[in-house]
């Protein structure tokens, strides 16, 4: 039995009149009656009451014409579902994303995403851009947000943006006093929070070398992996730190952000996916991103 069986039979069924049915399926009339008599004879049942004036259904026929209008659905209902999928308009989309970019356009960017694509379900994973690298390699996530330089072969960059640094103070901090904007300089005697390098390679140099340009080195009381939690110290007057600009809508009790003088070192965040990745949702979302830069 073909679907095109069935729909021969449907027709034939909404019309009864062979003659009618043939015209519409744009066929002569006698193969569509040699067409429903051979699927009468495969079913072994009579599906029409046939006289010269009428067809009837049997009751055979109007439970079969049931079942025939819900296999037809089925079959379009999946064939849609699959044209979805292979379009990137269905299924899960594993985003990795550093603590950064959660506060510098992700939020934005994911509900235009999801205004355009309902039915994709947007799997949010918080991972240091080196942990992202590796999750990639091993297809753990499908993108990443993540501070580049990338040494792998494997992976494709796309820039996203880049920020200026800012101070992070105490809200009790004696610089608080002096205002905005503040010199690096300024931070010479001060214990810095910071993130390990080998989470972060490139946000971690891009630190000491603002330092080391405003001609000392800086001294490091605490690590911690997360920005969040680097805030959450600060605030708690461990120490001050340097953070890229958009951690500023970071809002929490006791901090206070303030920008740099005369400052050109910037930090990168970039969209990277692997090579060998072809999910078809990756591609809308890149559209999404693409267009959240390059508005116009």
């Amino acid at each position: 039995m073909e679907l095109r069986h069935l729909k021969y039979f449907i027709i034939v069924a909404e019309k009864l009149h062979f003659g009618k049915a043939a015209a519409q399926l744009k066929m002569a009339q006698p193969p569509l009656s040699q067409q429903i008599k051979k699927l009468e004879s495969e079913l072994d049942v009579l599906l029409f009451f046939r006289t010269k004036r009428q067809v009837e259904l049997t009751e055979a026929g109007e439970v079969f014409l049931e079942r025939a209008y819900q296999i037809l659905n089925n079959v379009e209902a999946a064939s849609e579902e699959a044209r979805r999928v292979h379009r990137g308009e269905v299924g899960d989309l594993i985003l990795g994303f550093t603590g950064t970019a959660a506060f510098d356009g992700l939020s934005h960017i994911l509900e235009i995403f999801r205004e355009k694509f309902p039915n994709v379900n947007v799997i949010l994973r918080q991972l240091p851009s080196a942990e992202q690298v590796k999750a990639l390699h091993e297809g753990e996530i499908h993108l990443g947000l993540l501070v580049p330089p990338v040494e792998s072969k494997w992976l494709n960059l796309e820039m996203f943006r880049e920020v200026p640094f800012i101070v992070a103070l105490p809200k009790t901090h004696h610089l608080v006093k002096q205002g905005a904007p503040i010199e690096v300089s300024d931070l010479v005697n001060e214990s810095f929070i910071m993130t390990p390098r080998n989470i972060g390679s490139s946000y971690y140099d891009s630190i000491i070398s603002l330092c080391y340009h405003a001609g000392f080195s800086p001294k490091i009381c605490q690590e911690a992996h997360e920005l969040q939690t680097i805030v959450a110290l600060v605030s708690s007057g461990v120490g001050v730190a340097l953070v890229p600009k958009p951690m500023q809508f970071f809002k929490t009790d006791g901090i206070v952000y303030f920008e740099l003088k005369k400052s050109f070192t910037t930090v990168k965040t970039a969209l990277a996916w692997h090579k060998d990745n072809n999910s078809p949702i990756v591609q809308p979302f890149l559209e999404v991103i693409k267009q959240s830069i390059n508005p116009h």
